[in-house]
């Protein structure tokens, strides 16, 4: 045995070494700072993540040593974990560099899964070019493990050598993980970028245990951002933005309300809103681009698919529009509820505000959405009136079912606490639902008095104001035991309401579908003159523009879903799951190829294009 576990550790040795070399393809398309620090730290991750990687692709012919598997068996078995892992590896740089996502189960469903032909045109050079590559591998793997084993039998064993490869490889890991830490919570782009390329990365994190601690990450002498540097693996936008804005700038003020869904908003539930709705233009089949608050307000801001999201963390890398905004002298202003930097809204849609409000106070959601309601106010007292302003305003009781503990409740029965641990199948959805219901009502409370004082200062006759949710809360509404949200992307996670209102729009209803994507183009074309064609910088389409929406790509944190007329894929690590509206599974798992091809280039589109000749 003690043969096969020498065998195993050089075999562990040659795989990780020939990962190593493909991992440069991924390096090729990634354009990472390469300073002397950056390329010391990229070779102690690559080391550890590949040897992690390896391990547990080779954990099976390990486990067969383990159980006293002869040698016939552990070998062979070797040998196909190492040819399945590096042409796996091979594949996803392939993936990367095309498309910048790694495969997973998910992705190969999609790629294969029926529509293969149709997507993709794939030519005979190519097919042979693949089966050579693949003859290869299994060659030089089993010619490899041979050599391996032949040297085992002849040599008698250095087990200091082993020793101090294994210590090797075991620092290796501990130090990557322990400078990953040190370098998130500093906010140290030219390394945090680095891990971003690598294939089903883990890199420890411990911000919020550092903020437990005590220390506040965010203000520490080592969080200055660093010098702005020429180099980005983004193309966003395709080409510089070319606007020419009226002489006199509208106020701009967005209105967000955590898990806002598409029918919480009416004359009960939302007096004051449904009052400016009829001043307004509404939207009547809208969707957020996520199915919580990252991707929502991500695909608000910047109209591309979340997939972009850990990119333009990693660069911190702010939207158009707010580059736009502050191009024109804008007075840009962020009122949160929940804290700014969690989720990272500091580091990407606010990356270029200096001094921006990072938090409110208040003991619960309800008191913060207060907070933020009267600093908002007292703004609107102190700003200086020749400065067009924008300002978002982001509530958050509804996300935490609360309301002040005096509060008159207008909907009955309430229920008096939420603990999601007691709900399933059979739980009555009606006293939760009440209690959201509630929770909105006070938000509409606090808007109400926004608007109020807006009017009352003649800002709305000159002001854009934009009111939607970041995504939608589900109650067990289709009876498949979905509580809350994060968990599937039907309309009762993903629709949201969305209000329009500008003096220079008449009101009215809008009932053709639109999405997140869609606002951002249509303000900076209509209230900024922005030439470009919407594709340059969203995915997106004119609000008033009816159709073209086949196909929408919806986000997850990790994970995504191609959202087309009656079908939902959602594509996860695990797997590919093809259902219905109302997230039954449906026998017919088959994408129209050409609305495949729109998912695929709508991810990819905002990457820059590098030469794989050399690759």
């Amino acid at each position: 045995m003690s043969r096969l576990y020498r065998w195993w550790g050089l075999q562990l040795l040659a795989t990780t070494a020939f990962a190593l070399i493909v991992a440069g393809r991924y390096y090729g398309v990634a354009d990472v700072d390469d300073s002397p620090g950056s390329l010391l730290f990229r070779a102690t991750m690559l080391v550890a993540h590949f040897t992690a990687l390896s391990c547990i692709f080779l954990g099976p012919s390990l486990a067969a040593i383990a159980l006293r598997a002869p040698a016939w068996i552990v070998i062979p078995l070797g040998v196909l974990c190492s040819i399945g892992m590096s042409l796996l590896l091979l594949i996803d740089t392939q993936v990367y560099q095309l498309y910048r996502f790694h495969i997973h189960a998910g992705v190969m469903n999609l790629l294969v899964g029926g529509a293969a032909r149709e997507t993709f045109d794939f030519s005979a050079s190519m097919y042979a070019e693949a089966a050579a590559v693949t003859f290869a591998i299994i060659a030089g793997s089993s010619l490899c493990a041979f050599l391996c084993w032949r040297y085992v039998l002849r040599s008698t064993g250095h087990p200091r050598i082993a020793r101090a490869v294994a210590a090797v490889l075991l620092a290796s890991i501990v130090t990557f993980h322990a400078l990953h830490i040190w370098a998130d919570a500093q906010a140290r782009e030219a390394l945090i970028e680095q891990t971003e390329v690598l294939p089903l990365r883990y890199a420890a994190t411990a911000k919020r245990v550092l903020r437990g601690l005590g220390v506040d990450v965010r203000s520490h002498p080592l969080m200055a951002r660093l010098p702005a540097e020429d180099r980005s693996s983004l193309a966003y936008p395709l080409y510089p933005m070319n606007c020419r804005p009226a002489s006199t700038l509208p106020n701009i003020v967005f209105i967000l309300i955590d898990s806002w869904r598409f029918d919480a908003l009416d004359a009960r539930v939302t007096p004051n809103l449904d009052a400016i709705a009829r001043r307004s233009v509404r939207f009547m089949d809208h969707h957020s681009g996520g199915n919580a608050t990252r991707m929502g307000v991500f695909s608000l801001f910047y109209s591309i698919p979340g997939t972009y999201w850990h990119r333009m963390l990693a660069e911190r890398r702010g939207p158009v529009f707010v580059s736009e905004l502050l191009k024109q002298g804008y007075d840009v202003q962020a009122f949160r509820s929940a804290p700014l930097f969690s989720p990272e809204f500091d580091r990407t849609v606010f990356a270029q505000i200096h001094g921006v409000r990072m938090r409110s106070d208040g003991q619960d959601a309800a008191d913060r959405d207060e907070d933020l309601t009267r600093d908002f106010l007292s703004f609107l007292e102190t700003r200086a009136e020749q400065t067009p302003f924008f300002a978002l305003l982001f509530y958050d009781s509804p996300h935490k079912l609360t309301f002040p503990p005096d509060y008159a409740l207008p909907f009955l029965p309430s229920a008096p606490e939420v603990n999601y641990l007691d709900l399933d199948n059979e739980t009555d959805p009606t006293p939760l639902f009440n209690r959201y219901r509630n929770s909105v009502h006070y938000v509409d409370a606090l808007i109400g008095r926004v608007m109020t004082a807006l009017e009352q200062q003649g800002l709305l006759e000159n002001s854009v104001v934009v009111i939607t949710g970041d995504h939608g809360q589900e109650f067990n509404d289709s009876g498949r035991n979905y509580w809350g949200h994060n968990s599937n992307f039907t309309r009762y996670q993903t629709g949201v309401p969305l209000i329009l209102y500008s003096p220079t729009l008449p009101p009215g209803v809008q009932r053709h579908r639109t999405t997140h994507f869609d606002i951002v183009p249509t303000l900076l074309r209509d209230q900024f003159g922005c030439t470009q064609p919407f594709e340059t910088y969203s995915v997106g389409r004119s609000l008033f523009e009816a159709g073209g929406r086949d196909a929408l790509v919806l986000s997850e944190y990790t994970d995504f879903a191609i959202v087309t007329e009656g079908k939902i894929a959602i594509v996860r690590e695990q797997g590919m799951e093809v259902l219905d509206a109302s997230h039954a599974v449906i026998p017919d798992r088959r994408l129209d190829p050409e609305l495949i091809a729109q998912a695929l280039e709508q991810q990819s589109r905002f990457y820059r294009r590098v030469s794989l000749s050399s690759n």
